[in-house]
């Protein structure tokens, strides 16, 4: 079977835990090796994972010309130029959410890949769970009416030592983090745009980025309700509400066993499933047969529109346009 040459830039906790395990585990995958800003590390994990390669910076692994995909899990900040210059090595990049520090940033990435001729992708794993294509069907056949409200959380506490996620500079914050979880969920549900946001945020007066966001998004169809934070229990619910019926997800990002959902009060289990293997899977198949993924650059560009609106909100207190 023909498989795409992957390499990982940086050793990120995430990508050692979830995302690597899933590479090793996908069809389509040939993990080359991972880089990092340090021979050492890089060969911890080369090691670890038995991979071929260590690279002791991010520029080497771009560099081999084996390489075809890379796998961008660093920080926020670092996101859009480590995706410019993969394009410009003509590599594929499939990178962690959020997409870039802000909308500008993603419309430059856009730029660059459309010139490469390469795809990107970001990497909303849980847009390939399949509780989440029986959702949307259950949408399309109409078994809840038309679609007027989603409510959408994300929270899991966050310990006050230094963590990437804290830094300001590098575009840290629960928006950033988790809160782009509820908002990409009400794009994919209403299948539109959202023309307003208004959103409060609560702000660390030490690191500077919030830890919390309760926030409102105006679509043309109904709106969608959205929280997250570094200072609340762990919660992933999500509700779609349509006129005459609703679907409740408990666990909807991280379903990591049985999934469950249920629709006007009938619940269906799913069986298992590794939404990180469907990702990269969808991801070397697109590279393999020459066709764009599901979500390109575009997709991001939106989002981290949407993103910037609700920000701009919490520093301003007031509707923002997207």
């Amino acid at each position: 079977m023909t498989k795409v040459k992957w390499g990982v830039l940086g050793c990120a906790s995430f990508a050692h835990n979830r995302t690597i395990p899933a590479m090793l585990a996908s069809p389509s995958v040939e993990l080359v090796g991972v880089a990092s800003r340090t021979r050492q590390k890089a060969e911890a994990f080369r090691s670890e994972f038995k991979l071929e390669r260590a690279y002791d910076s991010y520029d080497a692994m771009l560099a081999d010309p084996d390489i075809q995909a890379i796998y961008n899990p660093l920080p926020n900040g670092l996101h859009a130029e480590w995706m410019i210059k993969a394009a410009q090595m003509n590599m594929h990049t499939l990178c962690e959410k959020p997409f870039t520090s802000n909308a500008s940033e993603a419309r430059q990435v856009a730029s660059a890949v459309r010139h490469a001729g390469v795809y990107v992708m970001e990497a909303f794993m849980w847009r390939l769970h399949s509780q989440h294509r029986r959702a949307r069907q259950a949408i399309e056949r109409g078994e809840i009416g038309p679609l007027r409200l989603v409510r959408a959380s994300f929270s899991f506490p966050l310990p006050r030592k230094p963590n990437v996620r804290l830094v300001q500079e590098l575009a840290g914050g629960s928006v950033m983090d988790i809160g782009c979880y509820p908002i990409s969920a009400a794009r994919y549900y209403y299948g539109e745009e959202p023309v307003l946001a208004y959103a409060q945020g609560t702000f660390d007066p030490e690191y500077g980025v919030d830890m919390r966001m309760v926030g409102i998004l105006e679509f043309p169809r109904g709106q969608a309700l959205i929280d997250c934070a570094f200072d609340l229990p762990y919660r992933t619910e999500l509700e779609i509400a349509g006129e005459s019926g609703a679907i409740r997800i408990p666990r909807s990002w991280l379903p990591d066993t049985e999934a469950t959902l249920t629709i006007n009060n009938v619940t269906e289990r799913l069986p298992a499933e590794n939404q990180y293997i469907a990702e990269f899977e969808h991801f070397s198949q697109c590279i393999l047969s020459e066709s764009p993924p599901a979500y390109g650059p575009d997709d991001a560009v939106r989002q981290m529109m949407v993103i910037d609106a609700v920000r701009r909100s919490m520093k301003s207190g007031k509707p923002e346009p997207i």
